[in-house]
Formats: C-alpha cells, sequence, structure tokens
C-alpha cells in the first residue's frame, strides 16, 4: 500500500494562493509521502485538462503516484437541469483525468434534503451513475464512491446503489471516520461499527481515505485504530493509495501529515 496525501489537506494554503498544485506536488515529495490526490477547486478552471496534464508530469517526474481526482458531484438533487449538469460535467472530468494519465476518481453519492425522499434520491444517483460508467469504463478510469455524503451513509446503502448501476467502472472509496457522526465523542460500540461497515465497504474499494488531526503520545491515531483498518484493507487484497486528510487544524497540514505518515507506514 502506498501513504498519499490529499490537496484538500492543504486548503489552508492553497485557499490563500500560499501554494499552488504544482508547489503542493513538492510538498508530498517534501514529506516523502508516495503520492498525491487532487482536489477540484485548486486546478486551473481556465486550462482544466491541460493544467491536470502538468500536474501529473510533475509528480511522475518526482516519482509520485496520484491516487484519484476528487470529483466533488452531486447525483441526488430533485432538479433535473441540475443532475444533467452534473453528469455532464462528471463526464468531462473523466474525459481530464483519462487525458492525464490518471486512472481513478473519487467520487460522491449526493447530499441528502431534509423531508425529501431518500428511495427517490437513491433512484437519482443510480441513473446518473448508469450514465457516466460507460465513459469511465470506455476510457479505464475507475469511479471510486466515497461514504462521503448522507443519502446512503452506512455501507450496505451504498453498496446497494453500486450493485443496481452494475459497472465494473464503479468501486468504493473507504474513508473509515465518515461511518460515524461526531466520532471522536462517540462510546467504543460505535466505533466498532465503524470497523464493521469499513470492513463491508472495503470489499470492491479501489481507493481510500483517511482522516487525521490528533494524535496520542504514542503516535497512534487519537480516535480509531489505525492498525485495524490497514489490517482489513489487507485482507480484501488492497495494495492501492490511502490518502490522508487533515480534518482540523488545517493550518498545521505539513505537521500533522508527517505524523500521518509516519503512523501509516507503521502499519502498511
Amino acid at each position: 500500500m502506498k501513504a498519499s496525501i490529499s490537496a484538500w489537506s492543504y486548503r489552508a494554503f492553497l485557499e490563500k494562493n500560499k501554494m499552488d498544485m504544482l508547489q503542493f506536488v513538492d510538498e508530498v515529495k517534501r514529506l516523502k509521502a508516495d503520492g498525491l490526490e487532487i482536489f477540484p477547486f485548486y486546478v486551473d478552471k481556465k486550462n482544466t485538462g491541460g493544467h491536470l496534464k502538468e500536474i501529473a508530469k510533475k509528480a511522475k517526474k518526482l516519482r509520485l503516484g496520484i491516487s484519484s481526482v476528487i470529483a466533488c458531484n452531486d447525483f441526488a438533487g430533485s432538479n433535473a437541469p441540475y443532475r444533467a449538469e452534473q453528469v455532464e460535467r462528471m463526464k468531462q472530468w473523466i474525459a481530464w483525468t483519462a487525458e492525464a494519465g490518471i486512472t481513478r476518481m473519487n467520487t460522491f453519492t449526493g447530499w441528502h434534503t431534509p423531508g425529501a425522499d431518500p428511495f427517490m434520491e437513491a433512484a437519482r444517483v443510480i441513473d446518473a451513475y448508469r450514465e457516466v460508467c460507460p465513459l469511465a469504463e470506455k476510457l479505464k478510469v475507475l469511479l471510486c464512491i466515497e461514504n462521503h455524503s448522507s443519502v446512503n451513509p452506512d455501507a450496505d446503502g451504498i453498496l446497494a446503489m453500486i450493485r443496481a448501476v452494475g459497472s465494473p467502472a464503479l468501486k468504493t472509496n473507504p474513508d473509515p471516520t465518515n461511518f460515524i457522526a461526531d466520532y471522536p465523542t462517540r462510546p467504543q460500540e460505535s466505533i466498532d461499527a465503524l470497523y464493521a461497515m469499513t470492513e463491508r465497504f472495503a470489499l470492491p474499494m479501489a481507493n481510500a481515505h483517511l482522516k487525521v488531526g490528533l494524535f496520542k503520545p504514542d503516535g497512534e491515531h487519537a480516535f480509531v485504530s489505525v492498525r485495524q483498518i490497514i489490517e482489513i484493507f489487507k485482507n480484501v487484497g488492497y495494495d492501492g493509495h490511502i490518502v490522508l486528510e487533515v480534518e482540523r487544524d488545517a493550518e498545521r497540514a505539513p505537521e500533522i501529515c508527517a505524523q500521518g505518515l509516519k503512523l501509516l507506514r507503521k502499519y502498511i
């Protein structure tokens, strides 16, 4: 497995123009990570495809992998023109990603609207993925759904949607701590449920996230067992990227990512 860093972790630097994406690639190399994940908000909107290629070229030169490009898509909304726009946007990003030689996208289901029928939202998500997956299959880009949003926040709900789509291009992107809201304050029973859902969700995985921020004095994650999470990934034969996301104190991203990389390497 590979220990990598999401550009989102460096949002405090990228959003305030203290760093650009090419400098972020240099930072990933300085920290001796194995790769990086690209967040779309930090890619040049006037030359998206060209900038993606430039980032990929520099990463390759520095012998860094690119785990994925985050899609930030929302397929659950009730407004049909909005969903159609989201589908076309996703198709364009799939094409840009493939042209840059990147083989994975980290994707979402979409966001639950309070009061809306979650079954109808899930149906919309399934329909939208059925529209974009043929292009992903053709261009050999894997779409890895993260347990990120609240249409189906549990593992089984998202897996049911993936089965309904029925595409070999649709995989998962486990983010273990996303399974339990407010996990730092929850009892051990909730943390055990987090591992159980991660275990089910990991079966078709092709990318992974790990949120970091606080550590114990011995360097372990303050709230979850990274050893146990890595074992879950190993048990399904996963050998790809585990992408660090700095959850809080983004101004301390260099320090937090350095600690997170050390912890990942202890177990992978």
